[in-house]
């Protein structure tokens, strides 16, 4: 029995008991930077030319970023500055930089923007980019007939947006907000042709302005990127390819069939330290995103529209346990919804804490009662009994939401685990066909506008998915996206943050920790929000 728990254990971490790279490989001393997975400085010059291959756990269903089903972190990551561009870009600081726009001016009272155009920006059929592909993007964004309501939200208070000329954009705002110049770095550039066409084809392979075209995708298998003639990066190739089993993932890892390995497990992670072969070819990577898991609770189903209720579930959730069990210490647990450790975040926000005592006498206060016996309670004659929509391939949430149903069993609390595929989850989501469900909300700069997740005009409309309606918390995002003195702002934010961590909408559990690691022929990774910039990025080949 033991044996059979210890293979289990192994095969759930992707690692073996003795690896055969490492057979007769001599022990070595490892570096402390490299146990916190810290990156070596880079001291060689760059070589163009050879390829990269990226692993990637989940393979999405389009790759037109302005439509809501295409809203992947990893479409962004796969295309976002290589296949295709934006006005602006974040830097690895968080500062903003110049994309397609050379320059801009922002008018004092902050309601026009002038942006002008790079000159040498072309995309990859040799059209060369203009002001007119701008304003189109820009009218596909904000048609409300256009399945693009997620990134729309970002943009509620744009007004108008004009071609001065063909290399000049002007964009005036109804409410000025220090969050839209930021917004402008999520919306990819498109060509009018191609938008004015078939968005079948749209979003399978984009027209961009960036360095690499999509030169193949092969459904299931991979996505393959190209270098353009003359384009400005060092990498020939990269091929991203779609790995869901962490498993397997971790066979093709140790086999050195990927350069970057990205998503790794806590276990593998764990196993890593003593595996001679990774500490020999192999950087580990580990940095903090500004995203969080968190669990949605649809407040269409009206148990979760009391907010006792989504209290009580926060009480049911134990964080210690799951932190040491599941995550293995390498998730940072968080109540925020921003940046850990921001000036955002309230430091006096405190984790409701694991206590199914005041579970139960929340649920009590909130009229539940189990009157028939049979273990579950009720009210008006509905048990409160839930869903909870779970990935098929999900390795942290296929041990963390047994645990959950373990604790709210003995409290009366019904959940039923139904797994279903990955596309399958997002469409339902989109929808708000779910009751509940766990997420990851990743955010690609170090400060975000809240308003589409939570303000109540995002019901239906926006990524306000659980319908969650406050009319504080409204007048918070209001404000906080109207004020452009960052302390204001800041002390507005911790006032926001506060409220929802009362409010509960979401549980939030924990900021994510990227664990990643690249072969030492790799250089040029700098990990940041942004994910990493891989047209720096090259290879010893």
């Amino acid at each position: 029995m033991r044996l059979f728990v210890f293979l289990t254990l192994m095969a759930l971490c992707g690692c073996r008991s003795k690896s055969a790279l490492d057979a007769g490989a001599p022990a070595q001393a490892v570096s402390r930077d490299w146990l916190d997975g810290k990156l070596p400085s880079e001291t060689g010059a760059p070589r163009p030319g050879g390829t990269l291959t990226v692993r990637v756990m989940s393979e999405p269903s389009c790759l037109n970023a302005l439509e809501d089903a295409c809203r992947d972190g990893w479409v962004l990551r796969m295309t976002r500055g290589l296949v295709v561009e934006t006005l602006v870009e974040i830097s690895a600081d968080g500062s903003l930089k110049p994309g397609l726009a050379a320059s801009w001016k922002d008018a004092a009272d902050h309601r026009t923007t002038t942006f002008t155009l790079r000159t040498d920006a072309t995309f990859s059929d040799g059209r060369n980019l203009t002001s007119n592909d701008v304003i189109a993007t820009l009218d596909a964004l904000m048609d409300v007939k256009r399945s693009t309501g997620s990134l729309r939200g970002e943009f509620a208070g744009l007004s108008k947006w004009k071609a001065v000329d063909e290399k000049t954009v002007e964009l005036s705002w109804s409410t000025p907000s220090p969050f839209t110049l930021r917004a402008l770095s999520h919306v990819p550039i498109l060509s009018a042709t191609q938008l004015a066409g078939d968005w079948t084809e749209l979003a399978r392979k984009p027209l961009g302005s960036g360095p690499y075209v999509i030169a193949a995708w092969e459904r299931g298998q991979s996505l393959t990127l190209q270098k353009r003639e003359g384009a400005s990066a060092y990498l020939d190739r990269i091929v991203f390819r779609f790995v869901k089993d962490h498993t397997a993932a971790a066979a093709l890892f140790e086999r050195g069939e990927v350069d970057l390995m990205t998503a790794i497990t806590p276990q593998l992670w764990r196993s890593l330290e003593g595996a001679t072969w990774a500490q020999r070819d192999w950087n580990r990577i580990k940095s903090l995103d500004n995203s969080y898991s968190y669990i949605a609770w649809n407040e269409a189903n009206p148990h979760f529209a009391d907010v006792r209720v989504r209290r009580a579930l926060a009480h049911l959730y134990d964080a210690r346990l799951i932190s040491r069990i599941v995550d293995l210490d390498l998730e940072v647990p968080t109540t925020c919804p921003y940046l850990q450790g921001s000036k955002l975040c309230d430091a006096n926000v405190k984790p409701l804490p694991f206590s199914p005592g005041t579970a139960r006498a929340l649920l009590t206060d909130a009229g539940f009662v189990d009157s028939d016996g049979d273990g579950v309670l009720e009210r008006d004659g509905k048990p409160l009994r839930f869903h909870f929509l779970l990935p098929s391939t999900q390795v942290r949430l296929s041990k963390l939401v047994p645990l959950l149903q373990e604790q709210m069993k003995p409290v009366g609390i019904d959940l039923d685990i139904e797994k279903v595929e990955t596309s399958t989850l997002s469409s339902r989501v989109s929808k708000r066909d779910f009751d509940a469900v766990s997420r990851l909300w990743t955010e690609f700069d170090t400060e975000q506008d809240l308003f589409q997740m939570f303000h109540s005009s995002q019901i239906g409309t926006g990524a306000n998915w659980v319908g969650f309606s406050n009319a504080e918390v409204d007048r918070l995002i209001e404000q906080v996206r109207a004020e452009f003195d960052a302390d204001k702002r800041h002390a507005l934010a911790r006032q926001l943050h506060a409220k929802l961590y009362s409010e509960q909408p979401y549980l939030f559990m924990t900021s994510r920790q990227s664990l990643d690691a690249a072969k030492k022929t790799v250089h040029g990774l700098v990990p940041s929000v942004s994910w990493y910039d891989l047209r720096v990025v090259w290879v010893e080949h």
